[in-house]
């Protein structure tokens, strides 16, 4: 950003234009100098020579200090301004300042990792590709490690050995506080401080922190919110119908429960801080 002396460099990514829709979608020339900027078109441009590849934003931003400033004070004090950061400032640096796209590559010139989470669907899917043995995003990587706050909890624990009831998991990732207490977990990311009671099998799902679940569960292909509570012998993720009915279903079958679909507002509030 610097050496270019950009007012303003976003960084980007290729995706297939008919994925681009949900994206900020860039036109650039020769020198990747951003020509126009549209915030999830209806009918995104492509990139020259590659009709069914367009440049869209990360939504990762670098301005220059004083650029971004003078740009936030004329958008305040526009009246026919929406005031939104893709459909009004960025727009705007692009037609009066220089704009760069900074496509987000590797040391090959191979496109980084990168996922958008922004869907249920596309946030379980990133979750589940941590499950894999090397993982595009390793993060056991000891030489590119994930600095990141941990909350201080004790390591998981895995109790009971018994026919049926046997505390396991396999090609899952499980987080500090949480206790399997004679339940199996398979291609799962199990958030801190849950416990999954005996009995119980839990399969391609994301379960955020502080979540209790029953024994003889069943969850498949699901998302549980935080501070959730699971009742004994409940089913998730087996009977689309019955799900729709109770829970939220993704366009691609991912269920999501959450504490308020229960009807356990209170228990958010006591246990989930």
């Amino acid at each position: 950003h610097v050496n270019s002396g950009a007012d303003l460099t976003i960084g980007c990514i290729e995706v297939p234009t008919e994925e681009a829709k949900a994206f900020g979608v860039m036109s650039v020339d020769t020198d990747m100098r951003i020509t126009r900027f549209t915030e999830k078109p209806e009918n995104p441009e492509t990139i020259p020579g590659r009709p069914d590849r367009s440049l869209a934003s990360m939504g990762i931003y670098v301005f220059s200090t004083s650029f971004l400033y003078n740009a936030l004070i004329r958008d305040a004090e526009d009246p026919d301004s929406s005031h939104d950061f893709g459909k009004d400032i960025i727009p705007k640096a692009i037609e009066n300042a220089v704009a760069i796209a900074y496509p987000f590559q590797n040391e090959e010139g191979e496109q980084a990792y990168w996922r958008d989470v922004g869907t249920l669907d596309s946030y379980w899917e990133a979750n589940m590709e941590l499950c894999a043995v090397e993982p595009e995003l390793n993060l056991y990587d000891r030489n590119w490690p994930v600095w990141t706050y941990q909350t201080q909890h004790p390591p998981a624990k895995f109790i009971f050995d018994d026919e049926g009831r046997r505390g396991e998991a396999i090609d899952s990732l499980v987080s500090g506080g949480c206790i399997l207490s004679g339940a199996r977990v398979k291609r799962s990311v199990i958030f801190f401080a849950t416990q999954i009671e005996s009995y119980s099998f839990i399969k391609d799902s994301v379960i955020l922190p502080k979540v209790t679940i029953g024994r003889n569960c069943r969850i498949t292909n699901a998302i549980i919110d935080k501070g959730t509570f699971i009742a004994d012998g409940t089913v998730i993720g087996e009977d689309p119908e019955e799900d729709a009915r109770r829970f939220h279903v993704t366009p691609k079958g991912i269920v999501l429960v959450t504490p308020e679909m229960l009807g356990q507002n209170l228990f958010i509030t006591a246990h989930a801080k």
